[in-house]
């Protein structure tokens, strides 16, 4: 019963995500969520799935998810590795340490600059390099504070279409992001399939609790929102929020109309997922909102092609993981799909 490492072939996914319901002990909808946002996910190729196979049988796997992101000026291809598992009748034999050897393998192959992960057993995934970092959660603050920004904005506020939207959301989101270290870089396919992934942000859906708002000005989108409150959870999660230049105002509108909103559902704390350089903190500040960075442990990052150190600035990849994930706050994040 020697182990046969290998790319998933197509019409083996499925063999692929029962593997993945007995490593995880996931019910029927959460695979259901996994297999769609992996189906629709535009860079998903099943290349980039290294499965280790027992007698035809898919025993172990490890999903690498193509990205990209800013580190200044800079694009870096980034590597996201998830879904990392044995078949519980299969562990213990190595099985997956040799799928993900392989994997990093391929990485390296391919010239990713940076791999990234989360995980609660970081002792196994230094053996490959691996380095544990700081994974920020988001900035908390009481949604209160929130429903009380003082702004002046002369744009309408309106609910988000995202088939009406997403054009001026990508356009927006485009002048916002470029240029800012961390921020994923987004193409129109990205956009295009965001909706059929269906798992993010809820805020552009018609999910129970959530919300997605534009500011609009002269008939343009100046700034969007999207929020929601998780299932059993008393927090306004705003993971999308982007505002074109100067237009800091118009975003802090969306901000105080969502947290209004969400007050009414007695939520107590909003986590902002915004960048350490986002342009709203000094705004926030000024009004004395208060702001804590929520970190904790679990995320792993690994410089796996040095070659873009030096023109990003950087000496040495200890300098590059210092300087952008331990600084206080950490510039490079954990962002959705890396």
């Amino acid at each position: 019963m020697a182990l046969r490492v290998r790319a998933l072939r197509r019409g083996e996914l499925d063999s692929m995500l029962g593997c993945f319901q007995a490593a995880f002990g996931v019910d029927d909808s959460s695979l259901a969520v996994v297999r769609n946002s992996l189906v629709n996910d535009p860079y998903f190729l099943p290349e980039r799935v290294r499965v280790g196979l027992v007698d035809g049988d898919v025993v172990s796997h490890v999903v690498i998810l193509h990205r990209a992101a800013y580190v200044g000026d800079l694009v870096i291809s980034v590597a996201g590795v998830t879904a990392v598992a044995t078949h519980p009748a299969h562990q213990g034999r190595g099985h997956g340490t040799r799928v993900m050897q392989d994997a990093v393998r391929l990485i390296r192959q391919r010239g990713y600059d940076l791999a990234m992960l989360t995980t609660r057993l970081p002792a196994f995934f230094a053996r490959f390099g691996f380095r544990e970092v700081p994974k920020v959660g988001g900035y908390a603050c009481p949604a209160s504070a929130l429903a009380r920004l003082q702004v002046v904005s002369p744009c309408a506020l309106q609910r988000l279409d995202y088939h009406a939207h997403w054009r001026a959301l990508a356009a927006v989101y485009h002048e916002y992001s470029r240029g800012r270290t961390g921020m994923q870089v987004r193409d129109a396919r990205f956009w295009e399939s965001w909706p059929r992934r269906g798992t993010f942000p809820y805020g552009f859906s018609s999910h129970m609790d959530a919300a997605g708002l534009i500011a609009v000005s002269d008939g343009a989108v100046a700034a969007y929102l999207g929020a929601h409150i998780p299932p059993e959870e008393n927090c306004l999660f705003v993971p999308e929020l982007a505002h074109l230049p100067g237009r800091e105002p118009d975003a802090l509108a969306l901000l105080r109309l969502a947290a209004e909103q969400f007050l009414s559902r007695a939520s107590g704390r909003a986590i902002l997922h915004l960048s350490g350089d986002a342009p709203l903190f000094a705004h926030l500040r000024e009004q004395r909102v208060p702001l804590e960075l929520e970190v904790g442990p679990g995320l792993m990052v690994l410089i796996a092609n040095p070659a873009w150190l030096k023109q990003a600035g950087f000496r040495t990849t200890d300098e590059a993981i210092e300087r952008l994930f331990r600084a206080d706050p950490p510039i490079m994040w954990h962002r959705d799909g890396y």
